[in-house]
């Protein structure tokens, strides 16, 4: 005699008790999954959008500095060779010759070098990171 259930006695309950017995389970852990993962992706986006405001405040003034800096030494150089030209005090000629050679090559604040290149280069980092924190923060709101 076969005893096992068969599948014309069996209740349609059953299957709906285990399917309910297991599901508010699985939907609190999703929930807090999701939720969790939203306050990781809010986290992120601040963090790469602070970025962005940082680089773009800084990376132009950076620039600015170091290509000004730069572009200095050559300007003074330029002034004196046609101060020649224009006057023959000599007065003026020494004050902008004392002029050329004061301004200096590099400047060290609080133990950090800087250099005309230097600020340049670095406003250029600060550009690529404003650029990756950008792509980084598009990716993420694409994923979520």
């Amino acid at each position: 005699m076969d005893t096992s259930p068969s599948s014309s006695h069996s209740s349609p309950m059953r299957g709906e008790r285990l399917l309910s017995a297991t599901t508010p389970h699985q939907k609190g852990g999703f929930i807090v999954g999701r939720v969790l993962l939203n306050i990781l992706w809010a986290l992120a986006h601040f963090a790469f959008s602070f970025l962005i405001q940082l680089t773009e405040l800084f990376a132009p003034i950076l620039l600015i500095l170091g290509v000004g800096w730069s572009l200095l030494p050559h300007l003074i150089t330029i002034a004196t060779a046609n101060l020649g030209s224009l006057t023959e005090d000599q007065q003026t000629h020494e004050i902008v010759n004392h002029i050329a050679h004061t301004l200096p090559d590099q400047i060290v604040i609080a133990g950090h070098l800087l250099t005309p290149h230097g600020l340049i280069k670095d406003g250029l980092l600060l550009m690529a990171l404003a650029a990756a924190s950008s792509t980084a923060a598009a990716w993420l709101a694409r994923r979520l």
